[in-house]
């Protein structure tokens, strides 16, 4: 969204630096022996010192986002984690708290809040969007603290989640299912797959699914999630993430990661496959659902990123809605 873009010369926010790491803080820097810093000074030195993501930020990352109880699948550490070098994820606190800040694919500034911000002074919020552009993603039930005669606010289907009932994706009942029934009785009728936990043991046989679904896509790496998935699989544990690999006949053929997000919605962020095996993502959607209904009521699996083709697939399996993430700037 360029309209969201500023000027980062004109900022006008006072705040301190912030990151907890034990005893560890980073603070406003002092005043210059020459009298005193400019604001223009502070705002160099902040830029400067602003730090990059990285995984011993998780226990603060954890308990921000357990607090907020938001459904969207951005809200993780996992995915904050991931997708840091990509993003560029750094934190930002202001008086009203911890925020995240990031560049989006075409290198806008934005701002993840930490906290709820309807507890938060209005002029904190004009005063980090001069400096940092624009709120995302919001919730919904937010909006209403922004008047839209001082903030623009806006939503694009493409960034939305995909929610979907996991009762439905467990029983596959229905005719909105019919498809789906069919190609997972074709693929019961040609395979017998068997289930494992991912773990360190089968490592090797994910990375192998991995590298065949990156060659079938026949795209370059930096066209795909490869990279962020692979460190997922190789961080498993210390990620705390949930998964299940499927092999056919003794082969290594598909798996699923995900995580919770809060206590009804379990997310989603990987399902890899191989192509030769028809229906593969049917059954792997279909077995996990029925693994997690007995704990989540829904299930995130996440936007469509505006390609045509994950947008069919994922609205083929009936969401139960689109989970809209809103973007706030000033006008």
């Amino acid at each position: 969204m360029s309209s969201a873009l500023r000027d980062n010369s004109t900022c006008k926010l006072q705040c301190t630096l912030f990151l907890k790491l034990g005893s560890h803080y980073f603070r406003k820097p002092a005043a210059s022996a020459g009298g005193g810093s400019t604001r223009k000074d502070l705002i160099k030195l902040f830029m400067e010192k602003l730090e990059t993501i990285d995984f011993q930020h998780r226990e603060l990352l954890q308990d921000s986002f357990k607090q907020l109880n938001l459904p969207i699948s951005d809200y993780t550490f996992a995915n904050i984690y991931l997708f840091r070098k990509v993003s560029h994820y750094e934190f930002l606190t202001t008086d009203c708290g911890l925020f995240i800040c990031g560049n989006n694919k075409q290198g806008q500034r934005y701002v993840m809040p930490l906290n709820d911000l309807r507890s938060c002074d209005m002029q904190i919020f004009k005063d980090v969007l001069i400096n940092q552009g624009f709120f995302f993603p919001m919730p919904q039930e937010w909006l209403s603290f922004f008047p839209t005669d001082k903030f623009v606010i806006t939503s694009n289907d493409s960034e939305s989640d995909y929610i979907y009932l996991t009762e439905n994706m467990a029983s596959f009942k229905g005719k909105q299912y019919t498809r789906h029934r069919n190609h997972l009785n074709q693929f019961f009728s040609l395979y017998d797959p068997q289930g494992e936990t991912i773990s360190t043991n089968n490592l090797p046989d994910s990375m192998n699914i991995l590298h065949q679904w990156q060659n079938d896509s026949k795209l370059a790496l930096d066209k795909t999630d490869f990279e962020q998935c692979s460190e997922a699989l190789q961080k498993f544990s210390e990620l705390a993430l949930w998964g299940t690999i499927y092999y056919i006949d003794k082969e290594p053929a598909g798996f699923i990661i995900g995580e919770a997000l809060n206590t009804d919605t379990f997310c989603l962020h990987f399902a890899k496959a191989s192509k030769k095996y028809h229906g593969i993502y049917e059954f792997m959607f279909n077995d996990t659902a029925k693994k997690l209904q007995s704990q989540y009521k829904y299930l995130n699996l996440e936007e469509d990123m505006g390609n045509k083709n994950l947008r069919r697939a994922k609205s083929s399996y009936g969401p139960e809605m689109l989970l809209k993430k809103y973007c706030i700037c000033l006008k």
